[in-house]
This record gives C-alpha cells, structure tokens and sequence, in this order.
C-alpha cells in the first residue's frame, strides 16, 4: 500500500481539490440565480409602476378651466394596494393637489420627465407628466406612482435566504462528494502504486544475484591475477565499487519496496538506547575522517516493540546524514529519551543546513536539493528509508534545520506499533 503519510496528504489534496471545484460552480450559479431575479423583480417593478401611473392619468378629468380634476373612483377598474402602492397627483407647479394608497408625502416635488425611475426613503416613483387634452408640450400637471421596496424586496430577501440554505446544503452534499470522489481516486493511485512496488520489489530481487556475481568476479579476477597492469587493475576495482554501490541501492529499493507490509510477524523487543550507542561506535572512524565530534546521549529503559534491524536503519541513515552534510571539526550529537508512550531519538549537527523551501521535499526519493548535496554521492534514498520505516513502526521523522547553522532531525517511534495497542 502508499505509504500511509503520502496516502493521507494525497486524499486531503483530491478532496481541497474537487471540493474546492464544487463550492466555485455553486457559488457562480447561486450568483447568476440572484442576479437574475433580482433583475426580473426590478423589471417587474418598473412595469407595475408605470401601470399605475397610466391608471393615475386615466383618472383625469378635466373642468371648464381646462384644469385637471382627479377622479379617485375611476382608475379604469384598477385597484390600488395602500399598504404598497400609492398615486400623487400634482398641478402644473409641482404643488400637491391628491393622493390615492401609499405615498412619500406631497412636500416632494415630483421629478420630471415621463419615466424616471429611483429610490427616495425605501420608495421607487414614476412621474408621467399630464398633457391638457393629450396635446404635446402642454402640461397641466404631473402624476406620480409610489412602490414601497417591502412589495419587492422581501421576495429578494426570502431568494437571499433560500439561495444561503440551498448553497450550504450543496456544498455539504459536495463535500461528501469530493470525499468520495478522492477515496475512489485514492483507491486507484493506491492499485497503482501497488503494482509499481510489487515491479520494484522483483526487480530489485532478481538484480541482485547477476550484481554480487559481477562484484565477486571482479574480485576473484585482482586476487588471481597481481600481475596484470595497473589500467586493468583500476578498472576491475571501479567496475567492483560500481557492483556494490548498485548492490547497495537495489538493496535500498527493497527496503522502500517491502516498507508497506504488516510488521506483525517481525514483532521483538528494540534497546533502542542499547543501538544508538552502537551506531555511534560504528560512524566513530567515519567522524573521525573528518574530525567531527561523534557523541552518544541515551538513557536507560528506551524500549520499543519493533524490527530490530530496521530501527537501526532509521537511526543509521539519520546519523550517515548528518557526518556527510556537517564540515570537518564539526559535531553531531545523537541522543535518545522516552516516556510512557514513545521513544524519541533526535540527531543534531552544525552542518550546512537545509534551506526552508527544501523542508518538506528532503524526504523525497531521489530527491536533491542544493549543490552541495547533489555531489554528495549518496543515493538520495536514505532519508526516504528512515522515513518509510519510521512510518511503518508507526512512527514519524521530523526536522529543524537552519542554513549554514545545523539540523535536528528527531525521531518519534510509539512503545508499541499502532497494531498491537
């Protein structure tokens, strides 16, 4: 299986992803719905009072005078709504004459011109001016149509709050969606990372065999042959480092390969303190190559179940790690505490540090970051290794580290694996 670390960012990665995709299209829809009504209400508006001013100017007559007298019981059978709808009418000097339903109040001028349309304390209004007889330019006076905002806007505030409701509700449902989406995405990644560590894992196991027997033929050709010449004598020795730097790296893929299975059968009692101190005397020459400071720091009674020759790789890798990336003179310290629940080693070193951006990708495979780490000569698996074992055991690697000051790299192993607490 994916590694359980890799497995879970991945899902939370596809679930941000499809979730993230939903809540965007749904917010556009609901965005789209509420404009749009909101414009079909405005219109519906405008219509409704227009109408009501044509009813107003409809229920115009006019005296001998040839001025305009208000009719207010013939609207041409149009009824008024007086908690919503009002009719002003006003003489040719914008002074207030009648008023039929709800208004803003006479002391408002009306506006001029046949449809102008606005907002005054919560109120839209029409103005229609009144032409004597229909004749154009003839003006005897004005009628204006009143539209309290509650006749509209509270059909706009009931769409707000189903729109809230209905969103919530989708991106709920889409939440469960993308959930199940990124499991079934999951499920397939996992089928195909299977397959590709099932291939890693053969592969690895059928090298083998031809690299030792390529190693100890070079081997057995410089102990049989001393008098051959020098060219050919460096040429069997490269071709014997090659065999066995590549040994080592199948050796290596094995160990990531095989890093998924179930630890139920490898289950024994781990001294880890006992191993740190013999992993610190087995980098003792290697430290003193470079003249670092090689030191030991354990307790007693730092127990884990676990197995033995893996947790010694975890606390292997992070030590050749730390001696590889530390400058002569330097110090690496290794020390290991425990309490109830866990076990913790932590390596430090005053190396050359590892910058921020670099942070999350060291414990890729493969994986270099700067110059000085791509010359190295190393695999780029070993922190990969330390990580997945660690993470078999139920474990986790972490890491500080701060550039040309040092890092602290800081294992965390449970007493007991997940599996048998």
């Amino acid at each position: 299986m994916m590694p359980r670390g890799e497995g879970r960012a991945l899902e939370r990665r596809l679930f941000a992803s499809y979730l993230g995709a939903f809540a965007v299209v749904i917010v556009i829809f609901a965005v789209a719905v509420r404009f749009s009504f909101e414009s079909i209400v405005q219109q519906q508006a405008t219509n409704r009072l227009e109408t009501l001013a044509r009813a107003g100017e409809a229920a115009v007559d006019w005296d001998s005078n040839d001025k305009f007298v208000v009719n207010e019981h013939s609207l041409g059978g149009f009824d008024v709504d007086p908690k919503t709808e009002g009719l002003e009418w006003f003489d040719p000097s914008k002074h207030f004459v009648t008023r039929r339903g709800h208004g803003p109040g006479g002391n408002i001028p009306p506006e001029l011109g046949r449809h102008t349309l606005r907002a005054a304390d919560g109120k839209y209004l029409v103005t229609y001016t009144i032409y004597l007889l229909n004749i154009p330019h003839n003006n005897a006076g004005y009628v204006r149509a009143v539209l309290t905002s509650d006749a509209f806007e509270q059909g706009v505030g009931t769409l707000d709050l189903g729109i809230m409701f209905g969103a919530l509700l989708a991106i709920l449902a889409a939440s469960v969606g993308g959930s199940m989406l990124a499991r079934a995405s999951l499920a397939r990644s996992e089928a195909s990372y299977e397959r590709l560590r099932e291939f890693t894992a053969d592969a690895s196991h059928e090298l083998r065999s031809p690299l030792t027997a390529l190693s100890t033929t070079a081997a057995v050709a410089l102990h049989e042959a001393p008098e051959m010449s020098e060219r050919t004598k460096s040429r069997l020795v490269s071709i014997a480092t090659t065999a066995k730097e590549m040994n080592r790296l199948v050796d290596d893929l094995l160990i990531l390969a095989r890093a998924g299975r179930s630890l139920e059968r490898e289950m024994f009692t781990v001294h880890v303190d006992a191993l740190v101190k013999q992993i610190v005397e087995r980098y003792k020459d290697s430290a003193q190559t470079k003249s670092i400071k090689l030191e030991a720091e354990s307790g007693s009674g730092s127990q884990v179940i676990g197995n033995p020759e893996q947790v010694s790789r975890i606390i292997a890798n992070l030590v050749e790690n730390a001696i590889r990336y530390t400058p002569e003179r330097g110090s690496v310290v290794v020390s290991c505490t425990a309490d109830p629940l866990n076990v913790q080693v932590s390596v430090e070193d005053n190396g050359i540090g590892i910058a921020p951006e670099h942070l999350d990708r060291i414990f890729d495979r493969f994986w270099r970051g700067s110059a000085a780490r791509s010359n190295d000569g190393g695999s780029g698996l070993g922190l990969a290794i330390a990580r997945a074992l660690a993470e078999r055991h139920g474990g986790r690697i972490t890491v500080t580290s701060k550039v040309q000051t040092g890092s602290t790299f800081t294992i965390v192993l449970p007493r007991r694996p997940p599996s048998l607490a």
